[in-house]
């Protein structure tokens, strides 16, 4: 009897499935995102069949022993770009599936486009793009003026059949491949449109699969949704090796590119680029952007504060603006910071430094579209709007490092020598830090120089700016 066919709906954005249709997803409520798709029906179990295949004779797994695994020191391809090596963690590693997400326009294809121009010099490489015709291609190449490139070395199609991608990946076997973008490509044993959820996790296992049976490295472009995510199920995310993000306003000169996972090195590794019109360029030094020159112009409410991202540690500027709400209930806007980590954070202030924050609209922003997570910038938070609150302007030699409990107290946080190094290369001279942190570093020369002030509440801090 042939299988009988059931209508199931999937969310686009998620990946949900769910046997009724419904307006909003259930999973990421998004509204308007579930698509009906047909799928057979699934046959009752058998015990008498289970049984029947428990006796007949299969294929075992083939199993090796792990003293006999032989690895390689040099599995790496740099892409000549630092600071995405820094990110990917000291480059390509052969054989990996990385994905890299991003508004459109921050610079997803510039950067690609760069890597697979440095990396042809010595190794084959294709590039497929569903999205742009070749023309676009050759046109995006002479504005990043790469004429370096042999014939042969870098083809690129607008092959969109993820088949035929394989088919053409496993007989010519190049070093590197980019798909520009995963949403665009399609596989026929698939019977639903590109872009769905079924296609872009099928494809993906394809694409996966080859890469590690031909020892292929592979580029995926994705685009995400309005939420900050990349568009599709998430089970995408856990079949690639390296998932990468650009953050940054596009309309902006400077890109950040974090590594959210990555198998062969550390997550959270950032990387700067500034955008020029020869594309991509890296920033070296990024406490000269994220910060105002030492000598510029002091306002109340900017704060510089250290902070780490990966292995990387460098100087951030917080500013906070406060100022009298004109509604009944205060506003609270951030700008690459934690909005609920805001609200304790003032909650602190109001309740243990005795501030008058309830009628008081209070906007934080951290300058050049860095999203700062780490905890141990409470404390410069918390003076940033302190400052702005009494119009008293920080000294901008001066920096806070520490984690704010609910009672107020200045915990210690990891790594505060390398912190205090990143301040002296920035001509910073004094250091507002927990007491209990004294202790690490009362011995240390890093602090050669600096002025390390401990304190363990936060009102001491308050009270020293100069407000009763």
């Amino acid at each position: 009897m042939p299988k009988k066919n059931n209508i199931i709906f999937i969310c686009e954005n998620c990946g949900e499935t769910t046997i009724n249709w419904m307006g909003k997803c259930p999973s990421c409520n998004s509204w308007n995102t579930l698509k009906p798709f047909n799928e057979p029906e699934e046959n009752k179990i058998n015990v008498k069949n289970i049984n029947k295949n428990l006796n007949s004779s299969v294929d075992k797994a083939p199993l090796t022993s792990i003293k006999k695994i032989k690895t390689f020191d040099n599995i790496r391809i740099s892409t000549e770009i630092d600071e995405l090596n820094g990110v990917l963690g000291g480059g390509l590693v052969q054989g990996s599936v990385i994905l890299i997400g991003g508004e459109p326009g921050i610079g997803k294809s510039t950067l690609l486009l760069q890597v697979a121009s440095n990396i042809s010099k010595k190794e084959k490489v294709f590039y497929f793009t569903g999205e742009e015709s070749l023309e676009q291609i050759k046109l995006r190449a002479d504005r990043l003026n790469i004429t370096n490139i042999n014939d042969s070395d870098f083809l690129i199609s607008s092959e969109s059949n993820c088949d035929n991608i394989v088919n053409t990946l496993i007989e010519e076997k190049p070093n590197l491949a980019i798909i520009d973008s995963v949403q665009t490509i399609y596989t026929l044993s698939t019977n639903s449109i590109a872009g769905s959820p079924a296609q872009i996790k099928n494809c993906a296992w394809a694409l996966m699969q080859t890469a590690k049976l031909k020892n292929i490295t592979i580029f995926l472009v994705g685009h995400i949704t309005k939420e900050g995510t990349i568009a599709g199920p998430k089970i995408l995310e856990h079949i690639v090796d390296c998932v990468l993000y650009f953050e940054g306003d596009d309309k902006g000169i400077y890109r950040i590119l974090r590594a959210v996972k990555n198998r062969y090195g550390a997550v959270d590794e950032v990387g700067v680029f500034e955008m020029t019109e020869k594309g991509l360029m890296e920033v070296s030094d990024a406490s000269r952007v994220f910060t105002k020159g030492i000598n510029e112009s002091i306002f109340a409410g900017n704060v510089i504060t250290p902070v780490i991202e990966g292995s990387r540690v460098f100087c951030v500027e917080q500013e906070a603006l406060v100022g009298s709400s004109s509604f009944g209930y205060p506003r609270r806007l951030t700008m690459g910071y934690d909005q609920y980590r805001l609200l304790i954070i003032i909650a602190i202030l109001e309740k243990r430094a005795h501030l008058n924050l309830s009628n008081q609209d209070v906007y934080l922003n951290i300058a050049n579209g860095l999203n700062v997570k780490e905890t141990a910038s409470d404390m410069s938070v918390a003076m940033a709007i302190a400052s702005s609150m009494s119009g008293i302007a920080i000294q901008r030699t001066t920096a806070y490092i520490g984690e704010l409990g609910l009672s107020g107290e200045v915990r210690p946080v990891r790594f505060i020598e390398r912190r205090i190094k990143e301040m002296k290369k920035f001509s910073l001279k004094e250091v507002y830090i927990s007491k209990r942190a004294l202790k690490e570093i009362q011995n240390s020369k890093t602090i050669e120089g600096i002025k390390v002030i401990g304190i363990e509440h936060i009102s001491e801090a308050v009270k020293r700016l100069g407000i009763n």
